[in-house]
């Protein structure tokens, strides 16, 4: 049942991923801001990792470990979304700024501001939460597929235990 729910939060994660970063390469390409080079990367990363992650689901479950170049794939791309959760907590924390300086120039508390100006900053709560949650799922599955693995009975060592 989690490997159910894990796939539903990929896909979800894809979604949106795919979504942000192809807003994020328009404005880019509107604007040559670095900072949307930044999130079009972080965002396709993302992607990436969330393909990475369903492919690792699909082929290797439940007991054929991760080996060779999807290894090196992994720890690559699972290193990257560490350093680039950084660059997503920048893009949650430049939204509550905003948000802050709305509610300052209204001389209202900020959480009475509109739901609907809250959009950009939920969104991407989201985001890091399902980003989090894919990353300790790839966690937990390397380690599963690694236990069954060396679990697995083979046919020669039955024989041995008669």
């Amino acid at each position: 049942m989690k490997w159910k729910i894990y796939r539903i939060v990929c896909i979800l994660q894809m979604l949106a991923s795919s979504i942000f970063a192809i807003i994020a390469l328009i404005d880019f390409l509107r604007h040559a801001n670095v900072g949307d080079f930044m999130r079009f990367v972080l965002f396709t990363s993302m992607f990436l990792l969330t393909i990475l992650a369903t492919n690792i689901l699909n082929t290797n479950y439940p007991d054929v470990p991760v080996t060779g170049r999807q290894k090196t794939n992994f720890n690559r791309l699972f290193l990257l979304n560490f350093l680039f959760l950084v660059f997503l907590f920048g893009i949650i924390f430049a939204d509550y700024r905003q948000l802050a300086a709305l509610a300052e120039l209204l001389a209202r508390p900020i959480l009475k501001l509109p739901i609907e100006l809250f959009g950009s900053l939920i969104i991407n709560l989201a985001i890091l939460a399902f980003q989090l949650y894919i990353l300790y799922g790839l966690y937990e599955l390397r380690r599963e597929l690694y236990f069954n693995f060396r679990r697995k009975e083979f046919e020669f060592e039955r024989g041995q235990a008669l």
